[in-house]
């Protein structure tokens, strides 16, 4: 069901940027009120993007970041929940940033698809007149940076840009152009050949190196990849301390007023069932990975005691630590499936319990379900 769940929310986001390329390519050529299509908006389109954004994901695979604009696009409210339960299963497994890599493949290669197919489309039913502008360039000056482009395909010769067609198809009021511009049509081939090389090979080659990669990794939860030890508690005396975990039915942890921050990416029917045992909020945050950066600060100003609610699975990072820095309160570790919650477990409660034995100001909340207890016993 999971998988069927990551395949759907993969899919719509490909056919969303689809869709994208589609619009691109339509806003792009829709020229001016002669008919005339601006030759360089299309090869900024065609080649300049496509290569920004393989030097964007060189970037961000270099400093081992995720694709922020596709897991940003995963958790849009617009999927099903049953689509989006499908991430915190992924980084579960220790399986979400192959993912999002995966899918960026794939979502770049369906917009450069989108764009491919309605250019062709336009040229089909309309009559494209293609020109180029610029006040301060030449056709001199133009011409080498487009031969640089039209290099990779250098053996089909009515591909290739030609100073010639270059000066014949420039629009300028101060310069006169002879009637008929058969040639103004000529510069499609360029254009296909560019997004062919450009946009669809890369990430062809790309996706499939992704696939392979995503495909190769055992998709186990993260328990299973964790070395099986005895209990921090019972370890040698060196062993760092651990702070004690309150039960939420055993403490009066948050003094009302307090403000309820979401670390986690947790589904809403959740965090109500959390605010039922705990009271409502009078103020709740969406920070982190999963947050806005207005909402993290306004958080962070907030002197009002916190109930911060994170996900068990993933390890607490210095962020998370700095942003605690800045505030006092309570912190719930979760674990979740299928809209449900599930015990939290021994490795990863214990995580916790080292990460705050450091924060003096907080406290470690564990919640009361009666039938999480059953189900452990």
């Amino acid at each position: 069901m999971t998988n069927k769940s990551y395949t759907h929310l993969s899919w719509g986001i490909a056919v969303v940027a689809a869709i994208a390329g589609i619009l691109s390519t339509v806003a792009v050529t829709a020229g001016d009120s002669a008919g005339r299509v601006n030759l360089m908006y299309l090869v900024l389109l065609y080649v300049v993007v496509p290569l920004f954004s393989l030097l964007l994901l060189a970037l961000f695979s270099a400093l081992k970041k995720p694709p922020l604009l596709v897991g940003a696009l995963a958790r849009l409210s617009l999927w099903p929940s049953s689509w989006r339960d499908a991430l915190p299963e992924l980084k579960r497994e220790r399986r979400f940033q192959p993912w999002l890599f995966c899918q960026s493949q794939k979502a770049m290669l369906s917009f450069n698809l989108g764009c491919l197919v309605s250019f062709i489309t336009l040229l089909l039913f309309n009559d494209l007149s293609f020109v180029w502008r610029s006040t301060l360039l030449t056709a001199e000056d133009i011409y080498p940076f487009l031969a640089v482009i039209a290099g990779p395909w250098a053996f089909i010769d009515s591909a290739q840009p030609a100073l010639e067609l270059l000066v014949s198809t420039r629009d300028s009021r101060l310069v006169a152009h002879p009637t008929g511009g058969a040639g103004y049509g000529l510069w499609w081939k360029f254009l296909v050949a560019s997004q062919l090389c450009y946009g669809i090979l890369p990430r062809l080659l790309l996706l499939w190196l992704a696939n392979y990669r995503f495909n190769a990794l055992p998709a186990q939860p993260v328990d299973a990849v964790m070395p099986v030890t005895a209990p921090l508690v019972n370890r040698s005396p060196e062993a760092p301390a651990l702070v004690q975990v309150k039960r939420v039915e055993s403490c009066s942890a948050m003094s009302q007023p307090y403000c309820l921050v979401l670390w986690a990416d947790l589904p809403q029917s959740l965090v109500d069932e959390v605010t039922e045992q705990m009271g409502l909020p009078e103020q709740t945050f969406q920070v982190g990975p999963h947050g806005e950066m207005d909402q993290e600060l306004a958080a962070e100003a907030d002197p009002r005691s916190k109930l911060v609610l994170v996900a068990a699975w993933e390890p607490p990072l210095g962020e998370l630590n700095d942003f605690l820095q800045q505030g006092h309160g309570a912190l719930m570790p979760l674990d979740w499936r299928d809209n449900a919650f599930t015990q939290v477990s021994a490795l990863h409660l214990d995580e916790w319990r080292r990460f705050c034995h450091a924060l003096e100001q907080w406290q470690l909340l564990q919640l009361d379900n009666p039938r999480l207890d059953e189900e452990s016993k």
